[in-house]
């Protein structure tokens, strides 16, 4: 192991100590952020694949500007925030104002959602003739399982299995109708599951963990590794349908892993992992020229149908520059690198990382079932800035433009709830 690889994960060996802690939060942004990027530098500088090189300095110094630059942005917002009152955690817990809503109208919606993702999964099927699952060639039916438009309800499982979870776990009557919404999450996830993607799902699951974790006293220690264990598995049998076994040995071979094939399950999760810094870091040394915002608001140009168009028109290649064609993905920080260059990966991350980060103090501060909806799909998509930026795609933001407007809805004015008094409000647990 080298010097690096090492240092990284001493400092995930300390932070999750520090997350062990009596009065310490899981899912603090700063600890959470820093513990994945420390984890993914450290895997990533194993250099198991012959298809990893090297970096030399001014390359690490520029893949280390936006992760240090967000973790900046952080820091600001908790000095702004240092010296006002917050909720603990266990305050938040008994804090029963947090969850008035209108129910009847939240099942109302989970059907109409519900309804909208099927009409679309249907006509998506007749457009592809079969399901990814069920299909001969299942990466191919896979990729072309969409339609402009329309296709955007498929996200819809993302809306529903949440939704499903604040009305499951809180709404204390309606066991019929709590059987009924939960029948809707399964079979959407089930459905969902079976066109092999697998980040809405993750996504999903991870909404429902930020929403125990805060409200409930169900989320401990021994809850978060049954969860992880689940979503490795999840991944696992995902990857099966895709590949099969004689295709992993086929990726391990493509991959050009340094271990034995006795190992090739664990290829493909360790190159997913890896690959993402090794191709920021190669497209760093050949970048030309900069799209300037194309790829950051790229939510934008996919709503109003330009996308395509100026692609073509701007021979705008999607993922340049690859190592191997097998994994086209560069981290979050390749985007605001390619769109503006140091400028764009210094302060569009520091921009991210202030807004989590007030995010979340607004949430600890006055909370609310809305704000922790919204500061849980920002944190998952912090998490993952090491696999790309999910906030510029068009899904996400159909998204979270749902949960402002569905939360509007359904969460009653103030007049209609009673005010709860929590001796736990202090400054504990910042």
């Amino acid at each position: 192991m080298n010097v690096i690889s090492f240092i990284s994960f001493i400092i995930c060996v300390g932070i999750l100590i520090s997350l062990l802690q009596p009065n310490s939060d899981l899912l603090s942004p700063g600890k959470i952020f820093s513990l994945v990027w420390c984890l993914v530098i450290g895997v990533t500088n194993l250099k198991l694949s012959f298809l990893q090189k090297s970096w030399p300095t001014d390359v690490w110094i520029q893949i280390l500007i936006g992760p240090v630059a967000f973790m900046v942005g952080i820091l600001f917002a908790y000095l702004i925030n240092f010296d006002k009152k917050i909720w603990s955690n266990l305050s938040l817990k008994g804090n029963l104002d947090l969850l008035k809503l209108n129910y009847s109208r939240l099942f109302v919606i989970i059907i109409v959602l519900f309804i909208l993702f099927v009409v679309s999964y249907f006509i998506i099927t007749l457009k592809a003739g079969t399901i990814p699952i069920l299909g001969k060639k299942p990466w191919i039916i896979r990729r072309n399982f969409t339609m402009f438009g329309i296709g955007l309800f498929l996200h819809n499982v993302f809306l529903i299995v949440f939704l499903s979870g604040v009305y499951i776990i809180f709404e204390k009557n309606k066991k019929l109708k709590k059987m009924f919404v939960f029948f809707l999450s399964s079979t959407s996830v089930l459905l969902y599951s079976a066109t092999l993607q697998r980040y809405q799902i993750i996504f999903s699951i991870f909404l429902i963990f930020v929403l125990l974790y805060y409200t409930t006293n169900r989320i401990n220690f021994k809850s978060v590794i049954i969860i992880g264990l689940f979503i490795i598995g999840f991944f696992y049998l995902i990857s099966s349908f895709r590949l099969g076994e004689l295709a992993l040995y086929i990726l391990y071979k493509i991959s050009k892993m340094k271990y034995s094939p006795e190992y090739a399950i664990f290829t493909e999760p360790y190159m997913y992992i890896a690959m993402n810094l090794e191709n920021f870091a190669h497209a760093i040394q050949k970048l030309e020229y900069f799209t300037f915002g194309f790829y950051t608001f790229d939510f934008f140009t996919a709503i109003t149908g330009l996308k395509h168009w100026i692609q073509e028109y701007s021979l705008l290649i999607e993922n340049p520059y690859l190592i191997s064609k097998s994994y086209n993905t560069f981290t979050a920080f390749w985007t605001y690198f390619r769109d503006f260059g140091i400028l764009g990966v210094f302060f569009i991350p520091f921009g991210g990382g202030l807004g989590l980060g007030a995010l979340y103090y607004s949430f600890k501060i006055n909370p609310t079932i809305k704000k922790l909806a919204l500061y849980g799909m920002f944190l998952f998509a912090a998490i993952f800035s090491f696999f790309n930026s999910v906030v510029g795609f068009l899904w996400f933001f159909y998204n979270f433009i749902a949960v402002l407007i569905i939360f509007k809805f359904i969460i009653l004015p103030k007049n209609k709830r009673k005010t709860v008094i929590n001796i736990n409000y202090s400054l504990s647990n910042k």
